[in-house]
């Protein structure tokens, strides 16, 4: 599969209205603490359901699924994943990567597999895209069905720094991160399911036994975390818990300061509850 298809089916998607995306989307800056954040106010974020939130009954998801692929689908990548339109989009274009396996679990770890077919579609695109992946209920996840998302990646993220090559400092997060640049030209899956174990590793000796919901972890749940990952990087974030408030809440993007809301209110809310001290909530304080 080409990037031109692979734009070409979004914008289908996204013209036809099918793939929500919020034309008059902004960015609302912030300062708080020496760190800069960005607030993406978007519409499109308005009918997202929770992880609570019950399948439709129009939905026809595939066996074990709770993500309806019909009519978002742009192909599949290898063997084992499905590329599809989120239909929620606070980026242009924004996509989800499933297993094509609809019982594989968002509280999994990801395993050489996943790795592989992101690494395949990162390299697909010419753009350079971010991916990330929010594991398990306090990693920020709203579905089940294993996957992760890709979107073009933005400026000026607390990671941002990653891509300097050891040039700008690292920034002062209020929680704990770990990451790795990486330094293979010959990049593998197994090259990157080792950097990932390592790190995720790193994330659970300090996390494992902190999150909200660890009391009911499931068997083979990993600890909670968020995996983003571009084509130079790669970095995991462990989790305590998704939200502080219903409106405090972030993803992994949320946890480099790229924080998408559906209304200027809970930028407001934000501001109130304190973006640094929310972090340290949401992640696990340094």
């Amino acid at each position: 599969m080409n990037e031109s298809l692979i734009l070409s089916e979004f914008d289908k998607l996204q013209q036809s209205g099918l793939a929500l995306y919020d034309q008059n989307q902004k960015i609302i800056k912030h300062v708080e603490g020496g760190l800069k954040f960005q607030f993406c106010v978007t519409s499109a974020l308005a009918k997202k359901p929770t992880f609570q939130t019950p399948q439709s009954s129009a939905d026809e998801p595939r066996d074990g699924s709770d993500i309806s692929t019909a009519g978002f689908e742009i192909g599949e990548i290898g063997n084992a994943h499905l590329l599809i339109a989120n239909k929620f989009c606070w980026a242009n274009p924004h996509f989800l990567l499933l297993t094509s396996d609809g019982y594989r679990r968002q509280y999994e770890s990801l395993d050489k597999s996943d790795l592989q077919s992101l690494w395949s579609l990162l390299c697909t695109m010419s753009t350079d895209y971010i991916a990330f992946y929010n594991c398990g209920q306090d990693g920020g996840c709203s579905r089940l069905h294993k996957h992760l998302q890709l979107i073009p990646t933005p400026e000026g993220t607390f990671a941002s720094f990653l891509d300097s090559a050891g040039l700008e400092p690292e920034p002062q997060v209020p929680f704990q991160w770990f990451h790795h640049r990486f330094d293979s030209q010959d990049m593998t899956a197994q090259y990157l399911a080792e950097i990932y174990d390592k790190l995720l590793g790193q994330a659970t000796e300090i996390g494992g036994g902190l999150s909200e919901h660890a009391h009911t972890a499931l068997p083979g749940a990993a600890c909670p975390h968020n995996m983003i990952m571009t084509k130079r990087w790669m970095a995991v974030v462990p989790r305590r818990r998704a939200a502080v408030t219903k409106a405090v809440a972030a993803n992994a993007m949320g946890m480099l300061g790229y924080i998408a809301v559906a209304t200027e209110a809970e930028v407001d809310e934000w501001i109130r509850a304190g973006l640094t001290e929310s972090l340290k909530e949401l992640g696990v304080s340094k």
